[in-house]
């Protein structure tokens, strides 16, 4: 008999344990770059830029996290970079 493996439900509890304060210091960032024209689809690859250029951090929900806790400075400047990568690309293009 074949396991049926469900991806989605033994994944769920399962995050990146910086996505949360990625989006909390983008809320706080973002002002500063209001010459940048968004879209659903810049911003889902922004996001995605920011979170991969990050070490991979994962916890599950109810857990712990003892080390390894990256600072809000290593995240806003990740933030930071990918930014102004996006206003790099836009200049070169325009």
């Amino acid at each position: 008999m074949e396991k049926v493996i469900k991806i989605k439900k033994w994944t769920i509890s399962i995050q990146n344990s910086n996505e949360k304060r990625v989006k909390k210091l983008i809320k706080k960032v973002l002002p500063e770059y209001k010459n940048i024209h968004w879209s659903k689809e810049l911003f889902q690859e922004f996001y995605i830029d920011v979170l991969n250029s990050l070490p991979a951090r994962y916890k599950q929900k109810n857990s712990i996290e003892i080390s390894g806790r990256l600072s809000n400075q290593i995240l806003e400047d990740a933030i930071r970079e990918k930014l102004q990568e996006i206003i790099d690309n836009n200049e070169s293009q325009g």
